[in-house]
């Protein structure tokens, strides 16, 4: 054991991982692990089963690949991890009931896991709708979801599109959805989204509307209509990214009810929240 380099480093990696964390006793006891064996890891003495090994990097917030890597790599993503040591952190009471409000109603938005088409008009195209792909899933007892965007006309060729990455948390407050997330990429801007929650058994849309910042040099806040359509609890990412990206109303790829839901009457398609003059 002590001669396999991927054990030498598990324990290694194991130690600094554990280290984050007020005690080996506490850990222990999140895990569900007998403290011996868990020390026998620690030391290099025994290696954990499959399930075992699962329910650690799970609990530690990392891929079991990266429990194996050599120490100083390993070092490099543990220190800007996030990890369940700051569960016991006292947080403000409102952020309590916030988070408490995160996971209320769960069967309700368990429903919605799965991908699903977005569309709303663009931003800075005007005219053009804009069509990403979601991933809504679901982590403990929150619902947590991941947007894809693509700047560039559907299905062209040539320079390769620009991209956003947003990952955000669901909030379900009454009959609506909440949904707040954060560009990954250039860690520059929030987006708010409201949806009506379905309660259908079957959700194959979701509709409501949604505001951000403009990518114009003026990063005016602006507002749009949108509709989500469920594609499926499996896709092939690759192939469905292909399909987002800029696109005419009346393309092909969009349907009748997006289209018609999206340029009804009343919201001007992406209407700048303008600050009084």
């Amino acid at each position: 054991m002590r001669d396999d380099p991927s054990a030498q480093n598990f324990a290694t990696n194991l130690k600094l991982a554990v280290s984050y964390y007020p005690s080996v006793a506490q850990v222990c006891r999140k895990l569900g692990i007998n403290r011996q064996q868990f020390v026998k890891y620690l030391g290099g003495a025994a290696f954990p089963s499959r399930g075992t090994m699962r329910r650690i990097c799970d609990f530690l917030g990392v891929d079991e690949f990266e429990i194996l890597m050599p120490p100083e790599q390993f070092r490099d993503i543990i220190r800007l991890r996030p990890n369940a040591a700051f569960e016991d952190l006292p947080v403000p009471p409102r952020l309590k009931d916030m988070l408490a409000q995160a996971v209320s109603s769960p069967a309700e938005v368990r429903r919605l896991h799965g991908y699903y088409y977005e569309y709303r008009y663009s931003y800075t195209r005007p005219g053009r709708f804009l069509r990403s792909l979601v991933f809504i899933y679901g982590w403990k007892s929150y619902t947590f979801y991941r947007r894809i965007e693509r700047l560039k006309e559907v299905h062209s060729t040539g320079a390769p599109p620009e991209v956003f990455k947003y990952d955000g948390m669901i909030m379900p407050v009454g009959d609506r959805l909440h949904l707040l997330d954060f560009e990954t990429i250039t860690q520059s801007e929030l987006t708010h989204t409201v949806l009506y929650l379905n309660y259908s058994n079957r959700v194959s849309r979701l509709v409501g509307m949604t505001m951000g910042v403009s990518a114009l040099s003026s990063h005016e806040p602006v507002s749009a209509r949108i509709c989500l359509e469920y594609v499926g609890r499996n896709v092939q990412r690759s192939r469905a990214l292909r399909g987002c990206g800029l696109c005419a109303p009346d393309a092909p790829e969009i349907s009748p009810f997006v289209r018609d839901y999206l340029t009804q009457p009343g919201i001007q398609p992406g209407m700048i929240i303008a600050p009084p003059s």
